[in-house]
């Protein structure tokens, strides 16, 4: 009896061990899938930021150019309105 009462024990030592690393597992797996998701993201946001200031970059060189053409067009004017009084 005492050799069946110590597989006994040692079926329910490992059964239990077994259940505890599969809890332990599966609290686990969430908090690693996340911490990839968190990763994916960061890549986004980064890919963003450098979209951001791409964009950012051709709007001031367009701002500039319309910038000088408003001035252009200004001169323009002035001297349209100048030659039609004369």
């Amino acid at each position: 009896m005492d050799e069946a009462q110590l597989v006994g024990n040692a079926v329910l030592v490992i059964i239990t061990l077994g259940a505890f690393v599969v809890v332990i597992q599966r609290f686990t797996q969430p908090i690693n899938e996340l911490k990839i998701v968190i990763q994916e993201l960061k890549d986004c946001i980064k890919e963003i930021t450098k979209d951001n200031d791409v964009q950012n970059k051709r709007l001031d060189e367009h701002g500039k150019q319309i910038d000088d053409l408003k001035i252009k067009v200004g001169n323009l004017e002035t001297k349209v309105n100048m030659y039609h009084r004369v």
